[in-house]
């Protein structure tokens, strides 16, 4: 049996957030698919082994409310219900925050943290993508 592709999806439609996701995958074995529809996330979900999903919870089409569907098919589906699961927003926005955090992601930040913590977090999701 051939495994899917390992993949990082990334649910954001902020170009400037965008380039910060690509600049911390800019490494070997790096596999970034970005997503922004409902349809081409359900596509990669079935053609790809997700390793680290990232969803900008102001995202128009896929953030707020659509985003605990999001994480309830990741964790649904055999293959990917392991992967790690980030969401980010305007601090000010509490529960949108809350929200996200009860809907199922491992971990859900303020917009200034997931700047200085998404690095590593995209860093340890590679070198799992380049052990596989």
């Amino acid at each position: 049996m051939v495994e899917e592709p390992r993949r990082i999806l990334v649910v954001c439609s902020d170009l400037m957030f965008n380039a910060k996701i690509r600049e911390a995958g800019l490494s070997p074995g790096a596999a970034l698919e970005f997503v922004g529809t409902p349809e081409k996330y359900d596509e990669a979900l079935q053609n790809f082994r997700v390793v680290l999903l990232l969803v900008d919870l102001h995202h128009p089409a896929l953030g707020g409310a659509a985003a605990h569907e999001l994480v309830r098919k990741l964790r649904g589906s055999p293959k990917n219900k392991g992967a790690y699961a980030m969401a980010w927003g305007a601090h000010t926005e509490v529960d949108l925050l809350k929200g996200a955090e009860r809907a199922g992601f491992d971990k859900v930040l303020a917009r200034s943290a997931f700047v200085r913590e998404m690095p590593e977090i995209v860093r340890r999701a590679v070198s799992r993508i380049r052990t596989a």
